[in-house]
């Protein structure tokens, strides 16, 4: 029994040192944390049941938490950010981040933390991304006038802003500006 808890207070130790290890490589979601440190408890030691794994985990995790080394509302602000920077839209970021384990809550409000100010965030974050593609008024190439078909390329546009999730209506906006220093204007909120 004496060396059965030594081997589970080896374990908890070796796994501390795993979590701070990747915390501080990474800023995670208590859902991804939890997850990772499954996955690594299984590779330490196969051996254990899962509820005695879940226990461990937990208990790891309440530590980092309290911490201060795992925490969903700073990392919900931090991915917002980040995906804003990227050209992504408001429903992106839900999407990520509740794909990472984030409620909705902390998801809004992190949202407003990042958009504060902004009146048109959507509109910035598709600019954006235009420019990030060198699409729409970015676009660079040009071809004879016999092969280029300008109404394949901005569907293939469309599709773009499509799936990082902006709306037909933000879509058209960001398609329909000519001059790149209108993009500018957007950029600096004043349009």
């Amino acid at each position: 029994m004496n060396s059965l808890m030594n081997n589970h207070d080896k374990i908890i130790k070796r796994m501390k040192n795993s979590a701070i290890s990747y915390l501080a490589r990474y800023e995670v979601s208590e859902f991804q944390f939890k997850n990772t440190m499954i996955r690594k408890l299984s590779n330490f030691d196969n051996q254990l049941h899962e509820e005695l794994k879940i226990e461990i985990v937990y208990q790891i995790q309440k530590e980092m938490i309290a911490s201060g080394f795992i925490d969903d509302k700073r990392y919900a602000e931090m991915k917002s950010r980040s995906i804003r920077r990227q050209g992504g839209s408001e429903r992106l970021i839900f999407s990520k981040l509740k794909h990472n384990g984030i409620n909705d809550n902390i998801i809004k409000n992190a949202i407003e933390i990042v958009d504060e100010g902004n009146n048109n965030a959507e509109m910035i974050a598709a600019v954006n991304f235009i420019r990030k593609k060198n699409i729409g008024v970015f676009y660079k190439k040009t071809f004879p006038e016999e092969e280029y078909d300008q109404s394949l390329l901005k569907q293939k546009w469309i599709g773009s802003l499509s799936r990082r999730g902006f709306n037909l209506s933000i879509i058209n906006k960001v398609l329909n500006i000519t001059d790149i220093e209108d993009t500018d204007l957007v950029l600096q909120d004043t349009i």
